[in-house]
């Protein structure tokens, strides 16, 4: 059977409590990549037997979707067609952890960038609205003080385990339109910081990224609305549609 994500997850947090450096699991392209830290929340799922712990990683999941949209105030059917959503499934049963990094919108700007920093190049559009409104309220206090905890985490990090391993571009999971995608990152960008908005924030990263998987897409859904959100939901479906038949 092949190696899923949550087979590198669990075997990283399992190094982890076992005293070994959580970036040495895994083999060839199917390395843990992410922060240290992003495997202390999963942990108590991580040590159940494997498929307990990817359902209760799905779950987890699920629940975080409808935080995330009552937080954003979206309504029950854009909760569902994200639910839905290709990149979601795929998500879930690969046993990824897209859902992590969305938390951060929960919370204030200190603790949800130690949230986005778990998978930047999702939360990237978050990140730099986050410091924009932490620059207006307090300038380079607000800044610092944003930054502070996952700057202190970064290091520890690093003096512990060493610097995290990078993608490289013949990671099997690798879809990145980069860099034709900035021709939407960049303009999404520009009007997510022009009008303070979240939503539009979360299309960002995906797009600007030079790294992105298919279930990385997951996050630029939440820039859609009503029917827009629909017809993106469906129109994630054709490539997957398309691999099938091929």
């Amino acid at each position: 059977m092949p190696i899923t994500d949550w087979d590198i997850f669990r075997a990283a947090c399992l190094a982890l409590i076992s005293g070994n450096n959580p970036y040495s699991v895994g083999q060839g392209e199917m390395l843990f990549f992410n922060p240290v830290w992003t495997l202390i929340p999963i942990l108590p799922m991580a040590i159940l037997p494997k498929y307990i712990g990817l359902l209760a990683n799905a779950l987890a999941a699920i629940f975080t979707l409808v935080f995330i949209t009552r937080r954003l105030q979206m309504t029950i059917w854009e909760f569902f067609f994200i639910a839905i959503s290709p990149m979601n499934l795929q998500s879930m049963i690969y046993g990824n952890i897209e859902w992590l990094p969305l938390l951060g919108v929960l919370f204030p700007a200190p603790l949800a960038m130690v949230f986005y920093a778990t998978k930047p190049q999702a939360t990237i559009g978050l990140i730099l609205l986050t410091l924009l409104l932490e620059w207006e309220r307090l300038r380079w206090k607000g800044v610092l003080l944003a930054v502070l905890p996952t700057l202190i985490l970064a290091l520890l990090s690093i003096a512990i385990w060493g610097l995290p391993p990078v993608p490289g571009v013949n990671n099997p999971g690798q879809h990145s339109l980069f860099p034709y995608s900035l021709l939407l990152g960049l303009p999404a960008l520009y009007l997510a910081l022009k009008n303070r908005d979240q939503r539009t924030s979360l299309f960002v990263g995906p797009f600007v990224s030079p790294y992105v998987t298919f279930h990385g897409y997951l996050p630029a859904l939440f820039a859609l609305r009503g029917k827009c959100m629909a017809l993106g939901t469906l129109a994630a479906y054709i490539p997957v549609i398309l691999d099938i038949v091929a």
